[in-house]
């Protein structure tokens, strides 16, 4: 490569870390804590210290802020409009665990989508919940305190929150409305109207960044983090099937990194899949197009994008007790809910100041894939090529309809009406079309996922059950890239992401040490 006119450098580890965010963070300091060399590649900056980052109240500004974000064009979306929807991507440590806090675990049910995607038992909800509880440190402010389902003695601290006479409100909405109230969705009820549990306790944020990289990077002189630094591709051998080296750029200049034992990718659901095509790794269609030399064939990188898609819907409530809880639901819209059948995720968010609660629906379980990536160039400082579009099935349009028409439902129930006036204001009550205000405001509810799918084999997924890249030896990917194909996560993905980053630190030591 012309560029690589100055001499480079070169970094021999044990494992070559690329990406600092949600699982990356946690890799690092963990196998950091076992005595292994690593090498953390982040093209962030460390901004754990930053008010911005860390208090509640500054997320509207930080969401708003130009820094600490890669900003990815999309292309036009045939179902919204052709409008071109906003992605950015947080380019800090931590990555997409600074979000807007949500922690939900995955259902029990869900779980079953990675044993029956790898036919590996160790996937089920009883074991992943070990990782869970390795992850949490879990407390509750609901008078029942809080269950054992929970971890109380991880890294990342978590609140559920509990307003006592709003309490009483959602379990008498739920009575009305013929569901289930679940003091805790992790538990043995993991459906129905319930609270969510937030990475915020008293106004501050516990993400992977900070909870774990912060005191690892203090603690391990054998763990070294590069931020700042851009991967440019992995060098792979086509013989050996081996990664040589990951090429790499900072401020310092340009270098190598090398791997003893191996390289693991955890760069999301929109950066893993564009550096495996960078590397010649991917779809020979796609590669070859962008004049890059196919080095392994791997047709579904970068396919199976999931996203639930989000809608709010306004309403001026001046009297609702909602105070610090975050009152949700996970139900089926047309059938009495199960722990099979939610087809909608709801929170409802009060904004005390204007006197407005905001209530943001998810489609829990969209019918098809939302989108793919791909390259616009080989050009490796060029973003992904970004294809959305939702309602590829008009079946998941129908979902949000269905959605706004319980929301409304539910906001007019007796337990409620006692808090009037409750007065829609978007989409507001003389809006029939619903169908064109859902394709006209719907944003992504950025829970990206499935673009390096893990399955059984190299025709239909991109890593194996061990999260290894099939068919090369020292590569693994570790993030919300790997979950399914045709699987979305019923809410967020940040806590299940932070449980499969721990069950890798796990097949790591048993291989290696």
């Amino acid at each position: 490569m012309a560029m690589l006119s100055s001499p480079v450098q070169v970094i021999v580890v044990d494992f070559v870390i690329v990406g600092g965010g949600s699982a990356g963070c946690i890799l690092a300091a963990r196998l950091a804590e076992y005595g292994f060399e690593i090498l953390l590649i982040s093209s962030g900056s460390n901004d754990t210290s930053n008010p911005l980052m860390r208090e509640q109240s500054e997320f509207d500004r930080l969401k708003t802020t130009l820094f600490y974000k890669h900003y990815l064009p999309t292309d036009s979306s045939l179902n919204l409009n052709n409008r071109n929807l906003d992605v950015t991507v947080w380019n800090t440590l931590g990555g997409s665990s600074v979000n807007s806090g949500g922690m939900e675990r995955m259902m029990a049910n869900d779980w079953n989508f990675f044993v029956d995607a790898t036919g590996d038992r160790s996937f089920n909800y009883e074991n992943m919940s070990r990782y869970y509880k390795i992850v949490e440190n879990y407390t509750s402010t609901n008078s029942l305190g809080v269950s054992n389902v929970h971890g109380n003695r991880g890294p990342i601290k978590i609140t559920e929150a509990h307003d006592i006479e709003f309490e009483d409100v959602w379990k008498n909405v739920a009575h009305e409305l013929n569901e289930i109230f679940s003091d805790d969705l992790a538990d043995t009820v993991d459906h129905g109207l319930s609270f969510e549990a937030s990475s915020f306790t008293n106004g501050f944020r516990s993400w992977s960044g900070d909870a774990y990289l912060t005191p690892a990077i203090a603690k391990y002189p054998n763990l070294k983090v590069m931020t700042s630094a851009t991967a440019i591709k992995f060098n792979l051998n086509e013989t050996t099937k081996h990664i040589d080296s990951v090429l790499f750029v900072s401020s310092d200049g340009f270098f190598y990194g090398v791997a003893r034992k191996e390289y693991i990718l955890s760069a999301g659901a929109f950066y893993s899949p564009h550096l495996l095509m960078l590397s010649g790794i991917g779809d020979p269609d796609i590669l070859q197009k962008n004049q890059i030399t196919v080095k392994h064939e791997l047709r579904q990188v970068g396919k199976n994008l999931m996203d639930n898609g989000a809608i709010i819907m306004q309403y001026q409530a001046e009297n609702l007790p909602i105070n610090q809880s975050i009152p949700v639901g996970l139900v089926n819209t047309q059938s009495p809910t199960t722990s099979l059948n939610p087809d909608i995720f709801f929170i409802l968010k009060m904004n005390k100041q204007a006197k407005q609660l905001f209530v943001v629906i998810f489609n829990a379980t969209p019918k098809s894939a939302i989108g793919s990536i791909s390259l616009h160039n080989a050009n490796p400082l060029t973003p992904p090529k970004i294809s959305l579009n939702y309602f590829e099935d008009k079946e998941d349009l129908q979902t949000f309809i269905n959605g706004i028409n319980y929301v409304r439902k539910f906001m007019s129930t007796n337990a409620l009406d006692k808090f009037d006036p409750i007065i829609e204001i978007l989409p507001g009550l003389k809006e029939t079309d619903l169908g064109t205000y859902i394709t006209d405001t719907l944003t992504p509810s950025y829970h990206f996922i499935g673009t390096c799918c893990m399955g059984q084999n190299a025709q239909n997924s991109v890593v194996d059950n061990n999260f290894k890249v099939h068919g090369i030896k020292n590569l693994r990917i570790v993030d919300g890239s790997v979950f399914p194909a045709g699987f979305a996560s019923k809410a967020g993905p940040c806590l299940t992401i932070y449980a499969l980053a721990e069950k890798v630190v796990d097949l790591l030591r048993k291989e290696h040490l």
